[in-house]
């Protein structure tokens, strides 16, 4: 029988294998991956309320958790894990990855100060946001015509714990309280996670990939047409184009909003407009069930619009951040919860298809960490900062700031142009 490699070179049409493809098997353990590692992020905010009424804690001190968290992901994304990826492997960095996520998790059965609540954070900032890298990396080394579709199906994994843990938590912690509560999310790590870690392929061949990344029915040297598409830069000269820049300063800004919004949902809607926890809880699996299925469509249309979609998705960030303000009962927090979970599942299935469509698989392994070290910046910047304007000023003085900053994030990506897409697509046209 044929080899794939031998029907390239023989210019006969390359053969589709869809749901058989294995890069799709890949997708469901990404899945997984995220359901389980997600769990803290997901169930974050309903931490908060306890924590302050047993130390007497601020806003600011109890939500500064994450900004730690997200700060030291973003640090180690930014330096670390490309660099830690062609060195070691994505297996091994994966795996470590996954580790720190599930020690941080149980270190919150030993809190007992700010210090303490601050090391758990810290933990989960380590590996929380490089996991999330390794298995964008991962699932983007399988797919291009698909990256985004992929990438969205994969990360449906930690809308679908949105949905589960928050659910959990608040029905375990009456009983059992905050610590053991929030500990025991750590189990499903160290079970299922790391060994599921050990046995996926990371690393596919180029045979592996050809058949998915070229059109149905393409021809002779396709191989050859992909190597050809790749960008004639270095990665320093990538780093210093404005384009770069725009992209640096846009998923920055719209990650604060993003994440400044989710850290504080929990807070506004209880304390300031009154709502039980019963209803914000049943809030908040609303906007990670629209996220679960958003993330489906989102991906699809990202690859079919590439960067104008990922702008036009971030004004519809501004009018979901409005929302907010006519919130009063059932029907409005829903309205805004399903709002949220519509712009939240593209925001974290963007970044595999702006780094596969402008710089193409050749900078995968360094672009991709960068990027998810800009959104860990801004996801650490956001909390923080809409702590201190709620504190001085009230949530409405910065809802209505959060509503502005997305419109000029969409107007900095608008700027940015798919290179690699656009040279593949005439390289294949031709």
């Amino acid at each position: 029988m044929p080899t794939l490699e031998n029907a390239v070179d023989a210019g006969q049409a390359v053969p589709r294998t869809g749901l058989r493809y294995p890069g799709w098997g890949v997708v469901a353990i990404g899945f997984v991956l995220f359901f389980f590692s997600y769990a803290a992020s997901s169930t974050m905010p309903f931490i908060y309320d306890p924590v302050m009424k047993e130390f007497g804690w601020t806003k600011t001190q109890a939500t500064l958790i994450y900004t730690y968290q997200s700060g030291t992901g973003a640090l180690l994304a930014l330096f670390v894990i490309g660099p830690a990826i062609e060195k070691f492997g994505l297996r091994t960095v994966q795996f470590c990855m996954l580790a720190s996520v599930a020690t941080g998790m149980a270190t919150f059965g030993l809190v007992n100060s700010l210090g303490t609540y601050y090391l758990a954070g810290f933990l989960i900032g380590v590996g929380q946001g490089t996991t999330l890298i390794t298995i964008k990396v991962l699932v983007a080394r399988w797919f291009m015509r698909n990256v985004g579709l992929a990438g969205s199906i994969a990360i449906a994994g930690s809308s679908l714990g949105g949905i589960v843990f928050p659910q959990l938590v608040t029905a375990f912690m009456p009983e059992f309280g905050w610590r053991l509560t929030f500990a025991s999310l750590s189990i499903g790590v160290y079970i299922v996670c790391l060994p599921l870690c050990l046995l996926v392929k990371m690393d596919p061949t180029e045979e592996d990939v050809l058949s998915e990344a070229m059109p149905v029915g393409r021809t002779a040297n396709a191989a050859e047409t992909l190597r050809k598409a790749e960008l004639d830069i270095t990665f320093r000269q990538l780093l210093r184009q404005p384009m770069f820049l725009c992209i640096m300063f846009g998923i920055i800004l719209i990650a604060a909003v993003d994440q400044g919004l989710f850290q504080h949902t929990v807070l506004y809607l209880t304390h300031n407009v009154g709502l039980s926890p019963e209803l914000t809880a049943s809030a908040v699996s609303v906007t990670f069930i629209v996220g679960f299925l958003a993330k489906f469509f989102s991906g699809g249309f990202f690859d079919r619009t590439s960067m104008k979609g990922v702008s036009f998705w971030y004004i519809l960030v501004a009018v979901a951040t409005a929302l907010a303000f006519p919130i009063q009962g059932a029907m409005t927090v829903m309205l805004f919860a399903a709002a949220r979970g519509i712009v939240h599942g593209g925001l974290v299935s963007e970044s595999p298809v702006i780094a596969k469509h402008v710089y193409g698989p050749k900078f995968m392994n360094r672009v991709m960490p960068v990027m998810n070290g800009f959104f860990a910046v801004g996801s650490s910047i956001g909390p923080v900062l809409l702590a201190l304007i709620a504190d001085r000023f009230g949530y409405g003085v910065g809802f209505a700031v959060f509503t502005a900053i997305p419109i000029i994030a969409a107007l900095l990506i608008w700027q940015v142009k798919p290179l690699y897409r656009d040279r593949l697509r005439a390289l294949v046209a031709e």
